[in-house]
Formats: structure tokens, C-alpha cells, sequence
């Protein structure tokens, strides 16, 4: 049985929306596309994509459409693959699920920095903005990637603003538990048990062990964060 992956929330969300600018949109031509979905071929269990513009989930009365739903599952579907998972009903439903849950997630805990007053510095965000296009030939040939997927210019910008807003919740409102140096020494010993090869001494590995476990325990506040949220919000999956 597959497990569920613990999958990071908005920081990410950003990235998975230009991964999908090279994936498989890219793969068919826009005009052979069933112009009310974004699905694949059909095969044995298909992976089901909504259109574009269709509202895949209402969250607080604030919609999310498809366009955003599909980056996430795509990568979502991605990470199973390389897992070597394949297309079929369990991996199907797994990618649904949890592709939702990242959108529900990220929904909470954006809707409660700006009920506490969090802002993103516009600064910030032109920096990051002018690092993303210089990932592209041009702001044209970005431009043209984004449109595979329904996003513009002004989208990504969005999605930088609210992953601002979303580091600074995290760092100033979740508070995850410190890792121990039994912990570290855990791990260590866990990893070495289970190594092929001669592990490296504990020494080399310690700093390496302790941010892993740092950023596993924040992962955890946060989804913590995310459940004590949702208890409260009005969650409307239309798929």
C-alpha cells in the first residue's frame, strides 16, 4: 500500500507551477488538448486533470482553480514515478488526495497571516521576480512557458508575494520542538545500520543529521498548524 507523502506547502508551490511549465504540458500541443481538461492520454487508471479555469476547491469562500490544482498533481505524480510508481487507480486517488491537501494547507495558513496583519515586502518580491525570469532566455520566452499552463507574469508575482507571507508565518508563528543530541546520535546510528557502504564518522555527519531533523520537526509544526486551522475553515472540494 502506498504511503502518503509528507509534501512541503508554499514554499514549493511556486516551483511546481514552472515545473510544470516543462513537463508535460509541454509534451502535446495546445490545439490536440480537450480544451475542458488538461488530461493525459488515456491509459489504464488515468490521472485526471480539471481545465484550467475550473474550481477544483473553496476554501473560506476563496476559490482555487485547476490550472494551480494540476501543477501540484503533476508533480506530485512525478515524485511517485520516480519512486516507481505507475499510473493506476491507488496512485491516482494518492495524488488527488494529497495534492489537495497542500492546496487546502497552503490556503490556511495564508488566510491566517493576513487576518494577523503579515504584508510582503514588495522589494523582496521584484528581487525574486527578476531571479525567476532570469531563469529564462527572455521575459518573452518565460512568458510563453507560463501560458502552457495558464499562468501569467502577474500570477507568479502573486505566488512570490504569498510565499513571502508564508516564510514569514512559519519563522514568527510556528514554533517547532528542538532536536536533541540523542536524536542526532539516532539517526547517526540508524543511518549507519543501514548503509551499504562505511558510513562517515559521526563528527563529519552531526551538522548534516541536525538540520535534517530541524527542518522535519518544522514540517511537523507546520502540518500541526495546518490541522488546527482547517478545524475551523469551510472546505468545499469540488472534485
Amino acid at each position: 500500500m502506498l504511503k502518503k507523502m509528507k509534501f512541503a506547502f508554499a514554499p514549493v508551490l511556486l516551483l511546481l507551477i514552472l515545473g510544470a511549465c516543462s513537463d508535460k504540458e509541454e509534451t502535446a500541443p495546445e490545439e490536440n488538448k480537450n480544451p475542458e481538461t488538461a488530461d493525459e492520454a488515456p491509459g489504464e487508471s488515468p490521472i485526471e486533470y480539471p481545465a484550467k479555469e475550473e474550481v477544483v476547491v473553496v476554501v473560506d469562500g476563496e476559490e482555487i482553480l485547476g490550472k494551480v490544482y494540476n501543477s501540484v498533481a503533476r508533480q506530485l505524480e512525478t515524485s511517485l514515478a520516480t519512486q516507481g510508481h505507475g499510473t493506476s487507480g491507488e496512485t491516482a486517488e494518492l495524488v488527488k488526495e494529497q495534492a489537495l491537501a497542500v492546496l487546502v494547507g497552503n490556503k490556511v495558513i495564508l488566510q491566517d497571516a493576513a487576518e494577523k496583519g503579515y504584508k510582503a515586502d514588495e522589494k523582496v518580491v521584484e528581487e525574486r521576480l527578476e531571479d525567476l525570469k532570469g531563469q529564462f532566455e527572455s521575459e518573452e520566452a518565460m512568458g510563453d512557458a507560463l501560458k502552457q499552463t495558464g499562468f501569467t507574469l502577474d500570477d507568479m508575482e502573486g505566488q512570490l508575494r504569498e510565499q513571502l507571507l508564508y516564510e514569514q508565518y512559519i519563522a514568527k508563528e510556528v514554533e517547532a520542538a528542538e532536536v536533541t543530541d540523542e536524536e542526532v546520535r539516532e539517526a547517526y546510528d540508524g543511518f549507519v545500520e543501514t548503509s551499504e557502504q562505511e558510513a562517515p564518522a559521526f563528527k563529519e555527519m552531526e551538522a548534516t543529521i541536525r538540520q535534517s531533523l530541524k527542518e522535519q520537526k518544522t514540517q511537523e509544526a507546520v502540518f500541526s498548524r495546518i490541522e488546527e486551522l482547517k478545524e475551523t475553515a469551510e472546505v468545499e472540494v469540488k472534485i
